[in-house]
Order: structure tokens, then C-alpha cells, then sequence
């Protein structure tokens, strides 16, 4: 069964320009993933500091496997206090 992650990541002003670099790195490195069936990088409109990361995977333990992945746990060190919030949701689709 496929999963999908939203993740919603707000920057401070002052690093946005070096974690836009960070988050496309992650992005690039991801989609290689044999586990990673989309990985996408938006930006929201009336907040830039906003970025919303789509994910699909083709399981859970895909997305362990990324959790586990050198460019993942560089993403998250380069992250760190960089950001002013991360909400990260793991879906369904049942319908």
C-alpha cells in the first residue's frame, strides 16, 4: 500500500536562501530512491518562508529505509535551527 507524507516546513528569513539549496538537494537524492514514487517540493503563496514537501512511497519500510539515508539525516542537521516549524504527516488514501 502506498503512503504519502505531507511535510510543512517554515524557514526563518535568514536562512532561506541556503535551505532552498538544502531542500533541493534532498529532492534530487530522493527521487533516486527505489522506495520514492514522487518527491516534490512547493512553496506557498502568500507565505515563501512556507514549503510543503509532497511525498509518495511504495511502503512504510521505504520510508524507513529513506529516514535512514545519508542525504535525509543531512537534510535534517542542515535544518537544524534554521526552521521555525516542521509538521510531518504520514497518509492514506481510502478513497
Amino acid at each position: 500500500m502506498e503512503l504519502k507524507i505531507v511535510a510543512v516546513i517554515v524557514v526563518k528569513a535568514a536562512y532561506q536562501e541556503e535551505l532552498e539549496k538544502v531542500f533541493h538537494t534532498v529532492v534530487n537524492e530522493t527521487r533516486k530512491e527505489d522506495g520514492n514514487v514522487s518527491y516534490e517540493l512547493h512553496q506557498d503563496i502568500k507565505n515563501p518562508l512556507k514549503y510543503t514537501i509532497l511525498e509518495v512511497w511504495k511502503s512504510q519500510s521505504a520510508i524507513d529505509e529513506h529516514n535512514e539515508s545519508t542525504h535525509f539525516k543531512a537534510f535534517v542537521a542542515a535544518v537544524q535551527g534554521k526552521i521555525d516549524s516542521l509538521t510531518v504527516d504520514v497518509i492514506k488514501k481510502i478513497y
